[in-house]
């Protein structure tokens, strides 16, 4: 199944927005780490637009932080020794993506 066009381009947000805070050290992890985040890229991007669109029930609010564990858990698995810091730059490129999108959402209003 293809993404849609918004997930795939918020995806692509935050991959350039996680390469940049990697700086060099995007070049010595392997192919297979690559392809790891850049899937949890696609599954940050869709993650997040669903929470811009989600109820704000518990039940919703459990469903989404699952989502989110599960997108932890592999990044932990990328590189143990380095996780927490890949990990704080992941998120850390997934907010500036979602604050970003937030603005230009609220100023088409």
């Amino acid at each position: 199944m293809t993404r849609p066009r918004i997930t795939r381009d918020v995806a692509l947000r935050i991959l350039t927005g996680v390469r940049e805070r990697l700086g060099d050290a995007w070049d010595e992890l392997d192919q297979p780490a690559r392809e790891r985040i850049i899937a949890c890229c696609e599954d940050a991007a869709d993650l997040q637009l669903k929470a811009l669109a989600a109820a704000q029930g518990p039940d919703e609010q459990l469903r989404l932080l699952r989502e989110k564990a599960q997108i932890q858990a592999q990044l932990h698995n990328l590189a143990a020794a380095g996780a927490l810091r890949l990990t704080t730059m992941f998120w850390d490129a997934v907010r500036g993506v979602v604050n970003g999108a937030v603005a230009i959402a609220f100023a088409a209003l």
